[in-house]
């Protein structure tokens, strides 16, 4: 989980880790080097520098679905469903997609609508039909 007050860059974040019952401490610890930016590598090396962790959760997570359709959940913390826009007179899926050739994140994304809530180590979220984006990573450091 993932909260900013404001705008991302302006820091004040705070993030809690949800991770599997069985992730042992030598795992978490390399998560936490990796999603605090300690061992550089964009987008974490920027991100990592914004927020600073609240909690760790150690709960089953089920994910269900692809791409933009997708379920998720961890138990007793939250969960999150995705869909495709629909066309407003049919009711069929209605695709989007944002390009952005320099995206540091990601360059294309299907954007969508989705659900969430999450309420875990003092951060509590919950958004209802929201922007919800699809979209294939390659976090090399080479842009």
């Amino acid at each position: 989980m993932l909260d900013w007050p404001k705008a991302i860059h302006d820091g004040g974040g705070k993030a809690v880790f949800i991770v599997q019952p069985d992730t042992t401490e030598e795992q978490i610890g390399c998560l936490a080097q990796i999603y605090t930016g300690q061992l550089g590598g964009n987008p974490w090396a920027i991100l990592g520098t914004t927020y600073e962790v609240a909690g760790l959760v150690k709960t089953p997570i089920t994910i269900d679905g692809t791409g933009l359709k997708i379920t998720m959940s961890a138990d007793g913390v939250g969960s999150a469903s995705g869909d495709t826009f629909k066309n407003p007179v049919t009711g069929e899926p209605h695709e989007a997609q944002i390009v952005l050739p320099d995206g540091f994140i990601w360059t294309k994304g299907e954007c969508g609508v989705g659900s969430f809530t999450a309420v875990a180590e003092g951060l509590d979220m919950k958004y209802n039909d929201s922007n919800w984006i699809y979209y294939e990573f390659d976090w090399a450091d080479d842009r």
